[in-house]
């Protein structure tokens, strides 16, 4: 006997199925769909076909909004604001950047407004990473974590030019805008360079230490903050533990849900868990990790402790706020 094509019983797949009918259960006595049945199946299988498109594209519409826009917009060249020629190569100083981190850093969030009326030790600094860096001065980074450092600074300091350039909007992540990532262009270490590009040599640089994770800010308070110290090469180990164990007190990093029984991690650490792990059985020997082992081998003993009541809970990855992680009297 021939089984009956029975209704899906699953929510999500009938939500997932809207407008498809069930052919068999519409079938002639003889086995074959009557006329009306065929008409009935057109239309139904056609406004399918239109929820499907509308499903599709509503969906890629909210991955893209996560990825932080939708690529359309012409990218962004930016530049540094009428540099001087001595500011525009020479010997590499993060003295400016130092100045942009203590006057505008403000419990991880940045004052914008008085930034974009005091850019010029922003500029200065911009102007000289763009002919200044380990490729084109290699004999100025020949200290230990010195392309690292330099790295770091160069993509926060980029990030913050980015947003005063867009005008410092609600959010850099909206899909009319360029992405992030991939929408603005600047000049580093002479040549042409996106943050995805920065991003990227950070990494390399950073042989796997997926400590630099936290020392990345991308404008957005779903983000790891931005600290208000320049990198340095000399300290750079002591101030990547600084960031990863102030990362795991963070509730905006990593949080626990008892009533739900998960554990709850930034976007930030969830998109780089396979580095997180590797970095943890480098630094242990061991030969696996989960998350839990990964995140209490940064934090610090205090927080250990909390840490290890999430044992055995399913990893989430925490709501991701893009709002620009700007900074206001009232913060």
């Amino acid at each position: 006997m021939a089984s009956k094509r029975s209704p899906c019983n699953s929510r999500r797949r009938r939500r997932a199925a809207v407008g498809v009918v069930h052919l068999a259960d519409h079938r002639t006595a003889g086995g074959n769909l009557s006329r009306e049945d065929k008409m009935n199946a057109k239309r139904h299988c056609t406004t399918g076909a239109v929820w499907t498109r509308r499903f599709l594209r509503w969906g890629l519409a909210a991955v893209l909004l996560m990825a932080g826009g939708c690529g359309d917009p012409k990218p962004v060249t930016v530049a540094p604001q009428a540099a001087s020629p001595a500011d525009a190569g020479g010997a590499y100083d993060v003295g400016p950047w130092a100045e942009v981190l203590r006057d505008n850093v403000r419990g991880g969030l940045v004052d914008y407004t008085h930034l974009a009326t005091h850019a010029e030790p922003l500029d200065r600094y911009l102007a000289m990473i763009a002919r200044t860096g380990p490729q084109s001065a290699p004999a100025q980074f020949t200290e230990p974590n010195a392309a690292l450092a330099y790295d770091l600074n160069a993509y926060n300091a980029c990030v913050l030019k980015a947003v005063l350039a867009a005008d410092v909007p609600a959010t850099m992540y909206d899909v009319r805008r360029p992405t992030l990532d991939h929408g603005y262009r600047f000049q580093v270490d002479g040549r042409t360079a996106t943050l995805a590009d920065l991003r990227a040599q950070a990494r390399r640089d950073a042989g796997g230490d997926a400590r630099i994770e936290f020392a990345m800010c991308a404008a957005a308070k779903g983000c790891p903050p931005l600290d208000a110290k320049p990198f340095r090469p000399d300290s750079l180990d002591d101030h990547l533990a600084r960031l990863a164990q102030e990362a795991m007190d963070n509730p905006n990093m990593v949080r626990i849900s008892h009533e739900d029984q998960h554990l709850l991690v930034a976007l930030a650490i969830w998109t780089q868990r396979e580095a997180f792990a590797a970095h943890y059985c480098r630094q242990t020997g061991s030969q696996s990790a989960t998350m839990l082992n990964c995140l209490m081998h940064l934090a610090s003993g205090t927080r250990r402790q909390y840490l290890v009541r999430a044992s055995g809970y399913d990893v989430r990855v925490l709501p991701f706020d893009r709002a620009l992680n700007a900074w206001s009297p009232s913060d």
